[in-house]
């Protein structure tokens, strides 16, 4: 759906304490320092080629991912899902991670400028700005973000091109964040002190709010573009059978960073209070995907993986989306270290 594929990093190559995280920005930060606010197509277009990475292979002796490693089954079905998206899985330094958040934050400055958009003006600024909050820490606070969103006076309103185009950036941009939000949470579960996890915490609240914001953005288009235009390109013969939401890649690698962060959260109030905001935005996340659904006629029809017999059809899309949400923050909110200190 996309002619220009994402290089995102192999969940092993990417940042995975606080030390490795800052030296990824300040490696992208040296590479950006003479570059201002991107605004402009121009402007968007040059950053890009700056920020592109170039393609690293891996180690012979080294394999993706270890441990544990995704059954065959499993690669089989993320690999499928990135390349309907556009995204090419890639190895390279830790700064990579950052250069294709960026990379994907333009790319959704241009579609915001192409086609309209129901964002406001503080959400589309907040869609395009975590690169940026990111750089922060090496970047001066007079420089301004790096990503800026664009004039959308001339955007056009979505047609069946620009809707699979919108549908595609929107998820790889969602991608990109669910990445940041995995390096952030890592980051937390190795702080040093309360101090230094509240605020990787902070960061992950932020990435966790701007994947639910990206999510709106894929789907901000009609009903009727959905039906026309998106949803046939998601049945076989295009792709397998049931394709679904299941076979994000980098949402099974956040599940898991989950699942580690929760036991590693310090019994301190700036902590707890920071992990009781990424429960809440956790919460917005996956609402957003009941929205979602809800948006293309899920309330009253099956999903893609119902309607190809791999789950039961028993309910609508909608409302299973809505069970695996409850189920999904609840665990999160079960593990708040004050309640396991009570």
């Amino acid at each position: 759906m996309t002619t220009t594929p994402l290089p995102l990093l192999h969940a092993r190559d990417l940042p995975a304490t606080g030390g490795q995280l800052w030296s990824a920005t300040a490696a992208v930060h040296a590479l950006t320092a003479e570059h201002g606010s991107a605004t402009t197509r121009a402007e968007y277009v040059r950053l890009r080629r700056l920020l592109a990475p170039e393609r690293h292979e891996p180690a012979p002796d080294r394999n993706e991912p270890a441990p544990p490693r995704e059954t065959p089954a499993l690669e089989e079905a993320f690999s499928e899902h990135d390349a309907f998206f556009g995204v090419a899985r890639s190895h390279g330094p830790a700064d990579v991670f950052l250069r294709t958040l960026l990379i994907a934050e333009i790319d959704t400055a241009l579609d915001l400028a192409r086609t309209s958009s129901s964002l406001g003006p503080t959400e589309r600024s907040r869609l395009v700005g975590g690169g940026s909050a990111l750089l922060s820490h090496a970047r001066h606070p007079d420089d301004g973000d790096l990503v800026r969103p664009p004039d959308v006076r001339a955007a056009r309103p979505p047609d069946a091109r620009t809707a699979r185009l919108r549908w595609a950036c929107g998820h790889r941009l969602f991608f990109a964040h669910l990445q940041a939000f995995t390096v952030t949470a890592a980051c937390a579960a190795e702080a040093a002190c309360a101090t230094e996890q509240a605020t990787f915490l902070d960061h992950t609240v932020l990435f966790c709010q701007n994947a639910a914001l990206a999510m709106r953005h894929a789907a901000d288009f009609a009903p009727d573009l959905y039906a026309r235009s998106v949803r046939p390109t998601m049945t076989p013969p295009r792709v397998g059978s049931g394709f679904s939401g299941l076979q994000t890649r980098d949402h099974y690698y956040l599940v898991r960073s989950l699942d580690r962060l929760r036991t590693r959260v310090l019994p301190d109030p700036a902590a707890t209070a920071a992990y009781d905001r990424l429960a809440d935005a956790l919460e917005l996340l996956y609402g957003a995907h009941v929205h979602v659904c809800r948006h293309f006629g899920g309330d009253t029809g099956p999903s893609l993986r119902m309607e190809a017999g791999e789950e039961d059809s028993g309910t609508t899309g909608a409302e299973r989306a809505r069970q695996y949400a409850a189920l999904r923050v609840r665990k999160v909110r079960s593990a708040c270290p004050a309640k396991r200190a009570a």
